[in-house]
Protein backbone atom coordinates (compact mmCIF):
# COMPACT_ATOMS: atom_id res chain seq x y z
CA UNK A 1 0.00 0.00 0.00
CA UNK A 2 1.58 3.22 -0.91
CA UNK A 3 0.04 6.70 0.33
CA UNK A 4 -0.40 9.95 -1.92
CA UNK A 5 1.54 12.18 0.48
CA UNK A 6 4.68 9.42 -0.60
CA UNK A 7 3.97 9.51 -3.89
CA UNK A 8 3.77 13.03 -4.49
CA UNK A 9 7.09 13.39 -2.60
CA UNK A 10 8.48 11.73 -4.95
CA UNK A 11 7.56 13.38 -7.53
CA UNK A 12 8.71 16.71 -5.41
CA UNK A 13 12.31 15.59 -5.41
CA UNK A 14 12.41 14.73 -9.06
CA UNK A 15 10.83 17.83 -9.87
CA UNK A 16 13.59 20.03 -7.46
CA UNK A 17 16.53 17.71 -8.97
CA UNK A 18 15.23 18.65 -12.87
CA UNK A 19 15.15 22.47 -11.80
CA UNK A 20 18.23 22.22 -9.80
CA UNK A 21 20.46 20.32 -13.06
CA UNK A 22 18.53 23.38 -15.44
CA UNK A 23 19.35 26.17 -13.17
CA UNK A 24 23.11 24.99 -12.96
CA UNK A 25 24.75 26.71 -15.97
CA UNK A 26 27.44 24.40 -15.24
CA UNK A 27 25.13 20.94 -15.55
CA UNK A 28 24.13 21.82 -19.13
CA UNK A 29 25.96 19.13 -21.16
CA UNK A 30 26.45 18.36 -24.63
CA UNK A 31 23.78 16.18 -26.25
CA UNK A 32 24.01 12.46 -25.68
CA UNK A 33 25.12 10.83 -28.72
CA UNK A 34 22.78 7.80 -29.59
CA UNK A 35 25.00 4.06 -29.14
CA UNK A 36 24.72 1.38 -32.47
CA UNK A 37 21.44 -0.23 -32.19
CA UNK A 38 22.59 -3.57 -31.66
CA UNK A 39 20.27 -6.48 -31.31
CA UNK A 40 18.06 -6.14 -28.28
CA UNK A 41 19.40 -8.77 -25.23
CA UNK A 42 17.86 -12.10 -25.99
CA UNK A 43 16.28 -11.93 -22.25
CA UNK A 44 14.14 -8.72 -22.86
CA UNK A 45 12.43 -10.28 -25.99
CA UNK A 46 11.37 -13.60 -24.59
CA UNK A 47 8.46 -14.22 -23.08
CA UNK A 48 7.41 -13.60 -19.67
CA UNK A 49 7.85 -16.49 -17.41
CA UNK A 50 5.32 -18.13 -15.62
CA UNK A 51 4.23 -16.90 -12.30
CA UNK A 52 5.27 -13.02 -12.95
CA UNK A 53 2.39 -10.70 -12.55
CA UNK A 54 2.16 -8.63 -15.81
CA UNK A 55 0.52 -5.68 -16.84
CA UNK A 56 -0.69 -3.12 -18.92
CA UNK A 57 -2.67 0.53 -19.94
CA UNK A 58 -2.90 3.01 -22.58
CA UNK A 59 -0.48 5.54 -22.42
CA UNK A 60 -1.71 8.92 -20.94
CA UNK A 61 -3.23 11.20 -23.64
CA UNK A 62 -2.71 14.74 -24.39
CA UNK A 63 -5.33 16.93 -25.95
CA UNK A 64 -5.16 19.00 -28.70
CA UNK A 65 -7.92 21.43 -30.06
CA UNK A 66 -6.93 19.77 -33.51
CA UNK A 67 -7.08 16.11 -34.84
CA UNK A 68 -3.47 14.26 -35.94
CA UNK A 69 -4.62 12.52 -39.16
CA UNK A 70 -4.48 8.66 -39.29
CA UNK A 71 -3.69 6.80 -42.56
CA UNK A 72 -5.45 3.57 -43.02
CA UNK A 73 -1.84 1.69 -42.69
CA UNK A 74 0.31 2.44 -40.26
CA UNK A 75 2.90 4.71 -41.40
CA UNK A 76 4.49 7.54 -40.01
CA UNK A 77 2.54 11.29 -40.75
CA UNK A 78 3.20 14.65 -39.80
CA UNK A 79 -0.66 16.08 -39.07
CA UNK A 80 -0.91 19.35 -39.88
CA UNK A 81 -0.10 22.29 -38.09
CA UNK A 82 1.27 19.84 -35.26
CA UNK A 83 4.80 18.52 -34.79
CA UNK A 84 5.12 14.68 -34.32
CA UNK A 85 7.00 13.22 -31.42
CA UNK A 86 9.50 11.70 -33.93
CA UNK A 87 9.86 14.96 -35.38
CA UNK A 88 10.61 16.61 -32.22
CA UNK A 89 13.10 13.72 -31.11
CA UNK A 90 14.23 12.46 -34.25
CA UNK A 91 18.01 11.09 -34.34
CA UNK A 92 19.18 14.52 -36.07
CA UNK A 93 17.57 16.99 -33.54
CA UNK A 94 19.25 18.32 -30.75
CA UNK A 95 17.96 17.51 -27.38
CA UNK A 96 15.92 21.10 -26.33
CA UNK A 97 17.56 22.82 -24.31
CA UNK A 98 15.61 25.62 -21.84
CA UNK A 99 17.76 28.89 -21.75
CA UNK A 100 18.35 29.86 -18.34
CA UNK A 101 16.79 33.53 -18.66
CA UNK A 102 13.57 32.23 -18.82
CA UNK A 103 13.62 29.50 -16.12
CA UNK A 104 12.02 30.13 -12.53
CA UNK A 105 14.26 30.28 -9.46
CA UNK A 106 15.67 27.50 -8.45
CA UNK A 107 14.28 26.23 -4.69
CA UNK A 108 17.05 26.90 -2.02
CA UNK A 109 16.80 23.13 -1.18
CA UNK A 110 17.59 21.61 -4.87
CA UNK A 111 21.08 23.74 -5.22
CA UNK A 112 23.07 21.89 -3.23
CA UNK A 113 24.12 19.44 -5.68
CA UNK A 114 22.34 17.02 -8.73
CA UNK A 115 20.95 14.17 -7.13
CA UNK A 116 22.74 11.48 -9.00
CA UNK A 117 19.27 9.52 -9.45
CA UNK A 118 17.72 12.48 -11.04
CA UNK A 119 20.53 12.74 -13.63
CA UNK A 120 20.66 9.31 -14.36
CA UNK A 121 16.54 9.65 -15.08
CA UNK A 122 17.82 12.61 -17.91
CA UNK A 123 20.33 11.13 -19.01
CA UNK A 124 18.66 8.04 -19.51
CA UNK A 125 15.63 9.13 -21.60
CA UNK A 126 17.95 11.26 -23.81
CA UNK A 127 19.10 8.43 -25.29
CA UNK A 128 15.37 7.18 -25.69
CA UNK A 129 13.98 10.51 -26.89
CA UNK A 130 16.97 10.62 -29.45
CA UNK A 131 15.92 7.15 -30.57
CA UNK A 132 12.63 8.48 -31.55
CA UNK A 133 10.24 6.22 -33.12
CA UNK A 134 12.47 2.80 -33.12
CA UNK A 135 12.41 3.61 -29.23
CA UNK A 136 8.58 3.58 -29.14
CA UNK A 137 8.30 1.05 -31.63
CA UNK A 138 10.35 -1.19 -29.62
CA UNK A 139 8.23 -0.20 -25.95
CA UNK A 140 5.21 -1.52 -27.91
CA UNK A 141 6.57 -4.40 -28.84
CA UNK A 142 7.44 -5.19 -25.76
CA UNK A 143 4.41 -4.44 -24.20
CA UNK A 144 2.39 -6.85 -26.78
CA UNK A 145 4.69 -9.38 -26.76
CA UNK A 146 4.03 -9.86 -22.62
CA UNK A 147 0.52 -9.42 -23.07
CA UNK A 148 -0.88 -9.83 -26.42
CA UNK A 149 -4.51 -9.77 -25.67
CA UNK A 150 -3.72 -5.65 -25.16
CA UNK A 151 -3.16 -5.04 -28.71
CA UNK A 152 -7.14 -5.35 -29.25
CA UNK A 153 -7.57 -2.25 -26.82
CA UNK A 154 -5.37 -0.24 -29.38
CA UNK A 155 -6.96 1.47 -32.51
CA UNK A 156 -5.84 -0.20 -36.01
CA UNK A 157 -3.19 2.47 -36.82
CA UNK A 158 -0.49 2.97 -33.98
CA UNK A 159 0.99 6.15 -35.19
CA UNK A 160 -1.27 8.18 -32.98
CA UNK A 161 -0.45 6.15 -30.11
CA UNK A 162 3.11 6.35 -30.02
CA UNK A 163 3.27 10.18 -30.53
CA UNK A 164 1.46 10.13 -27.34
CA UNK A 165 4.14 7.90 -25.51
CA UNK A 166 6.79 10.71 -25.70
CA UNK A 167 4.38 13.51 -24.68
CA UNK A 168 3.52 12.28 -21.51
CA UNK A 169 7.01 10.92 -20.73
CA UNK A 170 8.29 14.09 -22.03
CA UNK A 171 6.18 15.87 -19.53
CA UNK A 172 6.74 14.11 -16.24
CA UNK A 173 10.77 13.45 -17.01
CA UNK A 174 11.16 17.39 -18.05
CA UNK A 175 8.90 18.09 -14.99
CA UNK A 176 7.99 21.38 -16.40
CA UNK A 177 5.08 21.96 -14.20
CA UNK A 178 4.90 22.12 -10.20
CA UNK A 179 4.79 18.72 -8.29
CA UNK A 180 0.85 19.49 -7.54
CA UNK A 181 0.09 20.18 -11.10
CA UNK A 182 2.19 16.65 -12.25
CA UNK A 183 -0.02 15.14 -9.79
CA UNK A 184 -3.10 16.58 -10.96
CA UNK A 185 -2.25 15.53 -14.90
CA UNK A 186 -1.64 12.16 -13.18
CA UNK A 187 -4.57 11.96 -11.49
CA UNK A 188 -6.56 12.91 -14.52
CA UNK A 189 -4.81 10.62 -17.17
CA UNK A 190 -5.70 7.39 -14.52
CA UNK A 191 -9.49 8.96 -14.38
CA UNK A 192 -9.26 8.91 -18.38
CA UNK A 193 -8.29 5.17 -19.00
CA UNK A 194 -10.88 3.97 -17.32
CA UNK A 195 -12.63 4.39 -21.10
CA UNK A 196 -9.79 1.68 -22.23
CA UNK A 197 -11.02 -0.77 -19.53
CA UNK A 198 -7.76 -0.40 -17.66
CA UNK A 199 -7.22 -2.25 -14.56
CA UNK A 200 -4.59 -1.33 -11.94
CA UNK A 201 -3.15 -4.74 -12.33
CA UNK A 202 -1.71 -3.72 -15.56
CA UNK A 203 0.19 -0.93 -14.52
CA UNK A 204 3.24 -3.56 -13.76
CA UNK A 205 3.86 -4.70 -17.16
CA UNK A 206 3.99 -1.00 -18.91
CA UNK A 207 6.55 -0.32 -16.44
CA UNK A 208 8.49 -3.60 -17.29
CA UNK A 209 8.12 -2.54 -20.92
CA UNK A 210 9.35 0.95 -20.29
CA UNK A 211 12.43 -0.37 -18.15
CA UNK A 212 12.84 -3.18 -20.60
CA UNK A 213 13.26 0.32 -23.34
CA UNK A 214 15.45 2.15 -21.37
CA UNK A 215 17.79 -0.58 -21.11
CA UNK A 216 17.95 -1.59 -24.79
CA UNK A 217 19.30 2.17 -25.61
CA UNK A 218 20.61 3.83 -23.10
CA UNK A 219 22.96 0.96 -22.69
CA UNK A 220 25.61 1.48 -20.34
CA UNK A 221 23.83 4.35 -18.81
CA UNK A 222 21.12 2.40 -17.71
CA UNK A 223 22.87 1.50 -14.47
CA UNK A 224 21.40 0.17 -11.13
CA UNK A 225 20.99 3.22 -10.23
CA UNK A 226 19.13 4.45 -13.12
CA UNK A 227 16.80 1.59 -13.17
CA UNK A 228 16.02 2.36 -9.52
CA UNK A 229 14.91 5.99 -9.77
CA UNK A 230 12.83 5.03 -12.68
CA UNK A 231 11.36 2.60 -10.70
CA UNK A 232 10.46 4.73 -8.05
CA UNK A 233 9.20 7.56 -10.27
CA UNK A 234 7.15 5.22 -12.67
CA UNK A 235 5.82 3.42 -9.40
CA UNK A 236 4.86 7.13 -7.40
CA UNK A 237 3.23 8.52 -11.08
CA UNK A 238 0.81 5.29 -11.57
CA UNK A 239 0.09 4.60 -7.88
CA UNK A 240 -1.46 8.41 -7.84
CA UNK A 241 -3.16 7.40 -11.28
CA UNK A 242 -4.81 3.88 -9.60
CA UNK A 243 -6.24 6.01 -6.56
CA UNK A 244 -7.49 8.66 -8.85
CA UNK A 245 -9.42 5.92 -11.11
CA UNK A 246 -10.16 4.13 -7.87
CA UNK A 247 -11.79 7.20 -6.28
CA UNK A 248 -13.53 8.37 -9.73
CA UNK A 249 -15.47 4.91 -10.45
CA UNK A 250 -17.07 5.55 -7.08
CA UNK A 251 -18.78 8.72 -8.66
CA UNK A 252 -18.51 8.15 -12.42
CA UNK A 253 -18.64 6.51 -15.39
CA UNK A 254 -16.14 5.33 -17.29
CA UNK A 255 -17.18 7.09 -20.53
CA UNK A 256 -20.59 8.85 -21.22
CA UNK A 257 -22.77 7.63 -24.26
CA UNK A 258 -24.06 11.42 -26.72
CA UNK A 259 -26.63 12.44 -28.84
CA UNK A 260 -25.53 15.12 -31.24
CA UNK A 261 -28.43 17.52 -31.32
CA UNK A 262 -26.82 20.20 -33.75
CA UNK A 263 -24.91 19.81 -36.38
CA UNK A 264 -23.63 24.13 -37.87
CA UNK A 265 -21.60 23.85 -40.57
CA UNK A 266 -19.49 27.13 -40.48
CA UNK A 267 -17.15 26.56 -43.19
CA UNK A 268 -16.70 23.52 -45.75
CA UNK A 269 -14.29 22.25 -42.90
CA UNK A 270 -15.65 23.49 -39.81
CA UNK A 271 -18.64 22.22 -37.72
CA UNK A 272 -20.31 23.44 -34.52
CA UNK A 273 -21.82 20.47 -33.00
CA UNK A 274 -23.79 20.32 -30.36
CA UNK A 275 -24.48 17.04 -27.87
CA UNK A 276 -26.50 16.02 -24.67
CA UNK A 277 -24.45 13.49 -22.57
CA UNK A 278 -27.12 10.55 -21.29
CA UNK A 279 -26.29 11.61 -17.64
CA UNK A 280 -25.10 14.69 -16.28
CA UNK A 281 -21.15 15.18 -17.50
CA UNK A 282 -19.70 17.65 -14.98
CA UNK A 283 -16.51 20.03 -16.41
CA UNK A 284 -15.08 22.97 -16.09
CA UNK A 285 -14.67 26.17 -18.78
CA UNK A 286 -11.39 25.66 -20.29
CA UNK A 287 -11.19 21.46 -20.37
CA UNK A 288 -11.52 19.30 -23.08
CA UNK A 289 -12.46 15.92 -23.22
CA UNK A 290 -11.95 12.83 -25.84
CA UNK A 291 -14.76 11.94 -28.50
CA UNK A 292 -14.71 7.88 -30.45
CA UNK A 293 -17.50 7.89 -33.06
CA UNK A 294 -18.97 4.47 -34.47
CA UNK A 295 -17.09 4.68 -37.61
CA UNK A 296 -14.01 4.43 -35.82
CA UNK A 297 -14.36 1.99 -32.77
CA UNK A 298 -11.23 2.31 -30.16
CA UNK A 299 -9.95 5.84 -31.93
CA UNK A 300 -10.30 8.98 -29.66
CA UNK A 301 -9.24 12.23 -30.41
CA UNK A 302 -9.15 15.32 -27.99
CA UNK A 303 -11.16 18.33 -28.72
CA UNK A 304 -11.96 21.03 -26.35
CA UNK A 305 -15.49 22.21 -24.94
CA UNK A 306 -16.33 25.75 -26.57
CA UNK A 307 -18.68 26.34 -23.91
CA UNK A 308 -19.23 26.96 -19.97
CA UNK A 309 -21.66 24.20 -18.07
CA UNK A 310 -24.82 25.07 -19.00
CA UNK A 311 -28.19 24.37 -17.06
CA UNK A 312 -29.25 22.14 -20.21
CA UNK A 313 -26.35 19.64 -19.26
CA UNK A 314 -25.56 20.42 -23.50
CA UNK A 315 -22.14 20.50 -24.42
CA UNK A 316 -20.34 22.29 -27.96
CA UNK A 317 -17.45 21.05 -29.62
CA UNK A 318 -15.80 23.15 -32.51
CA UNK A 319 -14.48 20.58 -34.75
CA UNK A 320 -12.06 21.27 -37.98
CA UNK A 321 -11.84 18.53 -40.47
CA UNK A 322 -8.35 17.31 -41.26
CA UNK A 323 -6.81 15.91 -44.44
CA UNK A 324 -6.65 12.31 -43.67
CA UNK A 325 -7.93 12.89 -40.06
CA UNK A 326 -10.48 9.52 -39.37
CA UNK A 327 -12.39 11.26 -36.67
CA UNK A 328 -12.63 14.66 -37.43
CA UNK A 329 -13.79 13.84 -40.82
CA UNK A 330 -16.33 11.56 -39.63
CA UNK A 331 -17.75 14.29 -37.30
CA UNK A 332 -17.59 16.94 -39.76
CA UNK A 333 -18.72 15.59 -43.02
CA UNK A 334 -20.77 12.10 -41.46
CA UNK A 335 -22.34 13.14 -38.13
CA UNK A 336 -25.79 14.50 -38.41
CA UNK A 337 -28.64 15.27 -35.39
CA UNK A 338 -29.59 11.83 -33.62
CA UNK A 339 -26.22 10.60 -34.53
CA UNK A 340 -24.58 8.62 -30.77
CA UNK A 341 -21.17 9.60 -29.83
CA UNK A 342 -19.02 8.15 -26.92
CA UNK A 343 -17.58 10.85 -24.86
CA UNK A 344 -14.49 10.58 -22.05
CA UNK A 345 -13.91 12.54 -19.02
CA UNK A 346 -13.05 16.25 -18.76
CA UNK A 347 -9.42 16.49 -18.41
CA UNK A 348 -6.87 19.62 -18.33
CA UNK A 349 -6.44 22.55 -15.77
CA UNK A 350 -6.33 25.79 -18.06
CA UNK A 351 -9.07 27.08 -16.29
CA UNK A 352 -10.43 30.43 -14.90
CA UNK A 353 -9.75 30.11 -11.23
CA UNK A 354 -6.47 30.42 -11.78
CA UNK A 355 -6.82 34.32 -12.75
CA UNK A 356 -7.98 35.38 -9.63
CA UNK A 357 -10.21 38.73 -10.05
CA UNK A 358 -7.48 39.97 -12.87
CA UNK A 359 -8.28 41.47 -16.23
CA UNK A 360 -8.21 38.83 -19.33
CA UNK A 361 -6.21 38.68 -21.76
CA UNK A 362 -6.96 35.79 -24.59
CA UNK A 363 -5.34 34.97 -27.99
CA UNK A 364 -6.84 32.36 -30.04
CA UNK A 365 -6.16 31.25 -33.33
CA UNK A 366 -8.56 28.63 -35.23
CA UNK A 367 -10.70 26.10 -33.44
CA UNK A 368 -8.70 26.91 -30.43
CA UNK A 369 -11.06 29.41 -29.60
CA UNK A 370 -13.08 26.39 -28.08
CA UNK A 371 -11.22 26.42 -24.31
CA UNK A 372 -10.94 30.51 -24.51
CA UNK A 373 -14.46 31.36 -25.53
CA UNK A 374 -15.71 28.91 -22.67
CA UNK A 375 -13.45 30.75 -20.33
CA UNK A 376 -14.87 34.18 -21.22
CA UNK A 377 -18.42 33.02 -21.22
CA UNK A 378 -17.54 31.40 -17.19
CA UNK A 379 -15.83 35.10 -16.98
CA UNK A 380 -18.81 36.98 -17.69
CA UNK A 381 -21.67 34.95 -15.94
CA UNK A 382 -19.15 35.97 -12.61
CA UNK A 383 -18.96 39.79 -13.85
CA UNK A 384 -21.68 40.60 -11.18
CA UNK A 385 -19.56 39.38 -8.23
CA UNK A 386 -16.20 39.86 -10.46
CA UNK A 387 -16.11 42.62 -12.60
CA UNK A 388 -13.47 42.52 -15.00
CA UNK A 389 -12.35 43.61 -18.62
CA UNK A 390 -11.70 40.28 -20.95
CA UNK A 391 -9.61 41.05 -24.52
CA UNK A 392 -9.51 38.38 -27.09
CA UNK A 393 -7.28 38.30 -29.69
CA UNK A 394 -9.12 35.94 -32.42
CA UNK A 395 -6.77 34.91 -35.25
CA UNK A 396 -6.86 32.72 -38.42
CA UNK A 397 -5.34 32.99 -41.72
CA UNK A 398 -8.39 34.78 -43.78
CA UNK A 399 -11.73 36.42 -42.96
CA UNK A 400 -14.22 33.70 -43.67
CA UNK A 401 -11.87 31.24 -41.10
CA UNK A 402 -12.49 33.35 -38.47
CA UNK A 403 -16.34 31.10 -38.16
CA UNK A 404 -17.43 32.16 -34.91
CA UNK A 405 -17.91 36.07 -34.87
CA UNK A 406 -21.47 36.05 -34.75
CA UNK A 407 -21.12 34.30 -31.50
CA UNK A 408 -18.52 36.55 -30.41
CA UNK A 409 -20.48 39.87 -31.34
CA UNK A 410 -23.30 39.42 -29.39
CA UNK A 411 -21.10 38.07 -26.42
CA UNK A 412 -19.59 41.80 -26.73
CA UNK A 413 -23.08 43.11 -27.03
CA UNK A 414 -24.23 41.11 -23.86
CA UNK A 415 -21.01 42.30 -21.84
CA UNK A 416 -19.61 46.23 -22.15
CA UNK A 417 -16.35 44.32 -20.77
CA UNK A 418 -15.71 42.54 -23.63
CA UNK A 419 -13.49 43.69 -26.73
CA UNK A 420 -12.88 41.33 -29.32
CA UNK A 421 -10.59 41.99 -32.01
CA UNK A 422 -10.29 39.82 -34.88
CA UNK A 423 -7.21 39.40 -36.68
CA UNK A 424 -5.88 38.03 -39.92
CA UNK A 425 -2.86 37.04 -41.27
CA UNK A 426 -2.90 36.23 -44.83
CA UNK A 427 -5.99 39.04 -45.88
CA UNK A 428 -5.17 41.90 -47.57
CA UNK A 429 -8.37 42.51 -48.10
CA UNK A 430 -9.33 42.60 -44.16
CA UNK A 431 -10.55 45.38 -42.75
CA UNK A 432 -9.47 44.99 -39.54
CA UNK A 433 -5.77 43.37 -37.80
CA UNK A 434 -3.47 42.15 -39.94
CA UNK A 435 -0.81 39.77 -38.69
CA UNK A 436 0.65 37.31 -36.55
CA UNK A 437 -2.31 37.39 -33.74
CA UNK A 438 -0.28 36.30 -30.77
CA UNK A 439 2.53 39.54 -31.69
CA UNK A 440 -0.27 41.37 -32.42
CA UNK A 441 -1.41 40.91 -28.65
CA UNK A 442 1.66 41.50 -27.44
CA UNK A 443 2.18 44.59 -28.85
CA UNK A 444 -1.63 46.29 -27.94
CA UNK A 445 -1.73 44.50 -24.97
CA UNK A 446 -3.72 46.62 -22.61
CA UNK A 447 -1.38 46.43 -19.49
CA UNK A 448 0.97 43.89 -17.73
CA UNK A 449 -1.64 42.92 -14.91
CA UNK A 450 -3.26 40.76 -16.85
CA UNK A 451 -3.94 36.66 -17.13
CA UNK A 452 -3.47 35.51 -20.35
CA UNK A 453 -5.04 32.42 -21.53
CA UNK A 454 -3.37 30.79 -25.10
CA UNK A 455 -4.96 28.55 -27.61
CA UNK A 456 -4.27 27.04 -31.04
CA UNK A 457 -1.97 25.61 -33.14
CA UNK A 458 1.49 24.29 -31.55
CA UNK A 459 3.45 26.78 -33.53
CA UNK A 460 1.30 29.96 -32.58
CA UNK A 461 0.77 28.84 -29.04
CA UNK A 462 4.57 28.71 -28.68
CA UNK A 463 4.83 32.35 -30.51
CA UNK A 464 2.56 33.67 -28.49
CA UNK A 465 3.82 32.79 -25.21
CA UNK A 466 7.57 33.70 -26.02
CA UNK A 467 6.31 37.52 -26.97
CA UNK A 468 3.78 37.59 -24.14
CA UNK A 469 6.67 36.76 -21.82
CA UNK A 470 9.09 39.34 -23.85
CA UNK A 471 6.51 42.04 -23.60
CA UNK A 472 6.51 41.74 -19.88
CA UNK A 473 3.40 39.58 -18.38
CA UNK A 474 4.71 37.44 -15.94
CA UNK A 475 5.59 33.59 -16.99
CA UNK A 476 3.00 32.30 -14.05
CA UNK A 477 0.55 34.28 -15.59
CA UNK A 478 0.55 32.59 -19.14
CA UNK A 479 -2.12 29.68 -19.40
CA UNK A 480 -1.69 27.13 -22.10
CA UNK A 481 -2.59 23.57 -22.73
CA UNK A 482 1.21 22.07 -22.57
CA UNK A 483 -0.36 19.18 -24.45
CA UNK A 484 1.25 20.04 -27.48
CA UNK A 485 4.11 21.30 -25.91
CA UNK A 486 5.51 18.30 -24.21
CA UNK A 487 9.38 17.95 -24.52
CA UNK A 488 10.45 21.59 -25.93
CA UNK A 489 10.86 24.46 -24.25
CA UNK A 490 8.14 26.31 -22.62
CA UNK A 491 7.60 29.56 -21.06
CA UNK A 492 4.85 29.99 -18.45
CA UNK A 493 2.71 28.16 -16.34
CA UNK A 494 1.99 25.35 -18.71
CA UNK A 495 -1.20 24.97 -17.25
Amino acid sequence: MRSWSKDLDTLIRLHKGLRALDGDPGAQQAPLSVPALLPAPAELLAPPQDGVTQQETDLPTDASAQEAPVQEAPVREAPVQEMTARQLHSPEAQPPQTPTDTQSPVPEDAVAGPDPAITAIKETFRYVADAGDKAVGFFYGQLFLRRPQLRQLFPPAMDEQRDRLFHALGRIVESLATPDEMAAYLSQLGRDHRKYRVEPEMYEVVGAALLATLRAFARDAFTSEAEEAWTQVYAAGSSLMIKAAEEDAAASPASWTAEVVKVDHRADDIAVLTIAPDQALPFTAGQHLTVQTPRWPRVWRPYSIACMPRDDGLLALHVKAVPGGWVSNALVRYTSPGSELVLGPPLGTMTLERAAGRDLLCVAGGTGLSPVKAIIEQAVRESSATPRRIYLYYGARRRHELYDLPDLWRLQDAYGGFELIPVTSDDPAFDGMQGNVGRVAARYMPHGDCEAYVAGPPEMVRETIRVLARSGLERERIHFDDALLAGKPRIGTGT
